[in-house]
């Protein structure tokens, strides 16, 4: 059978018959042809790129790293880790050899192999010892090697092996992804081109092309025209659909143009009209347009449509100043009013309301300055407006707000898809005083509904944006009714927590962690209960939404840090070894910058050293514009002997870019992955990679929810350092942890190590246990 090769890269991809290449020679043309198609030779530096060198240095413990593309006479390196040049000939080279081969290639000690011995970098003063590549293979083609080097010999394993190769799949699809943003690139050059021919003809003109096929009546406009006339672009067209585009006096002399033109009649067009955009703005155009006829028949009525609205600007330029932000150049409140209302009075209204509102601009306020934070809603305010483009107006509110009204019959998906665009386009980084931001906007939205006035849409759309902000931040939300349901809910919940904060009905409940070595205890995490006013203790599952207010978070921490230490002192003073207590904090213990003086003083006030602690972060912490805040006070903390354990892993993002950069000592498996390890195969592969990464890493790793016999013994066989779940204990309040540890410390892990339970039997169901 004979093999192929896909090539990617250019305008067409080409296959090529193996049988039919008879030369190394042309092997290495087609090779080198796809490796610069892909239009990755010397390009700029990728911090996508940077971080798989990063991350295989720091994997295998090796001082340098490359994702080196071999050309015909050099090799290149894309991404590099441990060396200060940025390319060498191939002759030199290692991954040469891989890309010949295209198999991974060892060279533990390279002084005494004949093929490298010579070599100026292993005879040279840079005397590389040690090289393992693995190659970057994409259909048959190599494009060069993702490698780790060393100065020293050594070995390298089967499983290193495999690790190498999985990183250099995640380097091919970089360099896939990035051949396919080139050829998006090249199309939208042509695109651009295309567009410029049309608009020649006149200065700073908005010109599109269109044309009518006489025998089907099919109508074809070019984008612009869309743009023009205000609906999507790709809108299906038809003779009602243009004539609805122009203003009710227009359209019965273009109907009667249309039917002229169908019957063969039409002549040549010069003249101007008025049409009304389907967001209700007024416009004018300039119309050219003639009749093709082939063989005396006609064929084709063609021409261009030219916006020329602009002359009429300067005359509504005194309305558009009171109407306008003076800080952005958007329009304002005041007229964000005006043409909601005029929507409203139509004979149809229907459309959609974003409320957009920037996130952590009070941060870049205290940080860089009041006048940066006014240039970042400037630069912002300009993005929003090109890229929501005809879809609709885009005005500035006030503050960090701004609204987007889509107003020409969107409907809940379209409206949906341009929120996520603008959230995606506003993600670019922006330089500001000096500073690089990575902007983020949250964004609410609400359809018109029948018998809805303009109050209640805009409060839809911020009951949706009140949520977005609060479950997913960066994001978007369109409004449910059970929102209203949820605000209430919140506002119930916020004042039940207040009342038992003063009150003082909040404890901690102790959950057990056990050690895998050896099946002991070794540590319990603090978990916040409250009491009701009846007595009954619930979760903070039960008042999460509450805890979403920075202050009532900050104080339940606070409150917590008392407690657990105070529990803490008891225990030690009765002799109890109950290892490191936990303790989860937020987002908000980090805003005031006074963490670690809270805990120095809690712990210290009960003569507890500060080593008897863990602290508990979720990935969303390091998601709230603090993350050098909070890594700088985790580091601090560790440094007077607090361990740091990340919270819920899997469950957030960018958790290997965490990993890699933040202060972490303990992994902690999301439950949700243990939940599902048995019935699929990719949670299993997480936690396997997951234990992976933190031995090399050297990390520990604890597994939350382990409920059943054979959840456990799955873990520890994929090496997680401890486990904590229902199968050992539920959480107990803190008169009961010492007889906890003194009568399961030892039974339960027997009963465990010696099977004496089927895999799925639960913990409530083991003989001889006693319950909490």
């Amino acid at each position: 059978m004979s093999q192929h090769i896909f090539l990617g890269g250019g305008h067409m991809e080409e296959q090529f018959d193996l049988a039919t290449v008879q030369s190394a020679g042309a092997k290495e043309t087609i090779r080198s042809n796809a490796l610069r198609s892909a239009g990755i030779l010397d390009s700029r530096p990728s911090l996508d790129f940077d971080s798989i060198v990063h991350l295989a240095c720091s994997i295998f413990d090796a001082p340098i790293a490359l994702v080196s593309l071999v050309d015909a006479d050099r090799q290149w390196f894309k991404a590099k880790k441990g060396i200060n040049f940025g390319e060498a000939p191939r002759a030199l080279s290692f991954c040469g050899n891989v890309v010949e081969t295209m198999e991974p290639l060892i060279v533990q000690n390279a002084a005494a192999d004949g093929r490298f011995s010579a070599n100026t970098f292993v005879s040279g003063p840079t005397a590389v010892k040690f090289y393992a590549g693995a190659p970057l293979l994409e259909g048959g083609i190599c494009y060069g090697s993702l490698c780790v080097m060393d100065v020293r010999c050594r070995t390298f394993t089967e499983e290193n092996m495999e690790q190498l190769e999985s990183l250099a799949t995640v380097a091919v699809g970089l360099i896939r992804g990035h051949s396919k943003k080139m050829r998006m690139r090249e199309q939208q050059r042509e695109l651009e081109l295309r567009q410029a021919r049309f608009e020649q003809t006149e200065r700073s003109a908005k010109v599109g092309g269109f044309e009518m096929n006489l025998r089907t009546g099919a109508i074809t406009w070019s984008d612009q025209v869309f743009r023009i006339v205000g609906l999507p672009i790709g809108t299906p067209l038809n003779a009602k659909r243009v004539i609805a585009c122009y203003a009710p006096e227009e359209r019965a002399s273009v109907k009667e143009r249309i039917l002229n033109a169908r019957g063969g009649a039409a002549s040549a067009l010069d003249r101007q009209y008025r049409i009304i955009t389907p967001s209700g703005d007024e416009r004018w155009v300039h119309i050219v347009s003639d009749m093709e006829i082939i063989e005396d028949e006609p064929r084709r009525l063609f021409g261009i449509i030219q916006d020329v609205t602009e002359r009429v600007l300067h005359e509504r330029k005194l309305v558009e100043a009171a109407c306008t932000d003076s800080l952005t150049g958007l329009e304002n409140r005041a007229a964000y009013l005006s043409h909601v209302s005029e929507i409203m009075i139509g004979k149809d209204p229907h459309f959609g309301l974003l409320l957009i509102d920037v996130d952590h601009l009070k941060q870049v306020n205290d940080t860089l300055g009041h006048a940066a934070g006014d240039m970042l809603l400037t630069r912002l305010a300009s993005k929003l407006k090109s890229q929501l483009g005809e879809r609709g107006r885009i005005f500035r509110l006030g503050g960090d707000e701004f609204a987007a009204v889509l107003s020409r019959q969107v409907t809940p998906k379209a409206m949906a898809a341009v929120a996520r665009q603008l959230i995606q386009q506003i993600a670019d980084p922006l330089t500001v005083a000096s500073s690089t931001l990575l902007p983020k906007i949250t964004i609410g939205g609400a359809m018109l509904e029948p018998g809805m006035d303009a109050a209640a849409l805009s409060q839809n759309a911020d009951f949706a944006l009140y949520h977005a902000k609060e479950i997913c931040r960066g994001g978007y939300l369109e409004f449910e009714p059970r929102m209203r349901t949820s605000i209430a809910r919140r506002i119930h919940q916020t004042r039940e927590v207040e009342k038992a904060l003063v009150a003082g009905r909040f404890v901690p409940y102790y959950q057990p962690t056990v050690r895998s070595s050896d099946g002991d205890i070794c540590g319990f995490e603090a978990l916040a209960r409250m009491k009701t006013d009846d007595g009954s203790v619930i979760s903070a599952g039960e008042f999460s939404e509450a805890l979403t207010d920075p202050s009532i978070s900050y104080n339940l921490t606070t409150i917590m840090l008392g407690h657990v230490a105070s529990d803490m002192r008891k225990w030690i003073d009765r002799g109890v070894d109950f290892g490191r207590i936990s303790i989860n904090v937020g987002a908000a213990d980090f805003q005031r910058g006074d963490l670690e003086s809270r805990i120095h003083a809690a712990l210290i006030k009960k003569g507890i050293k500060l080593d008897k602690i863990v602290i508990e972060v979720t990935e969303t912490v390091f998601m709230q514009g603090l993350e050098e805040a909070v890594a700088a006070t985790l580091q601090r903390l560790r440094g007077k002997g607090v361990l740091v354990a990340l919270d819920d892993f899997g469950t957030g993002y960018a958790s290997l870019t965490h990993l890699r950069s933040l202060p972490v000592d303990i992994i902690k498996i999301d439950k949700s992955f243990v939940d599902t390890m048995s019935r699929d195969i990719s949670s299993r592969a997480i936690i396997e990679l997951v234990n992976k990464l933190a031995l090399q890493l050297k990390m520990k790793v604890t597994a939350e929810g382990v409920e059943t016999f054979g959840q456990a013994s799955s873990l520890l066989e994929m090496g997680c350092s401890s486990l904590q779940g229902f199968l050992f204990a539920k959480p107990m309040e803190a008169e009961l942890v010492e007889p906890f540890i003194s009568h399961r410390r030892s039974t339960l892990y027997k009963k465990f190590i010696g099977r004496d339970c089927s895999a799925s039997t639960p913990f409530r169901q083991i003989e001889g246990l006693p319950e909490v």
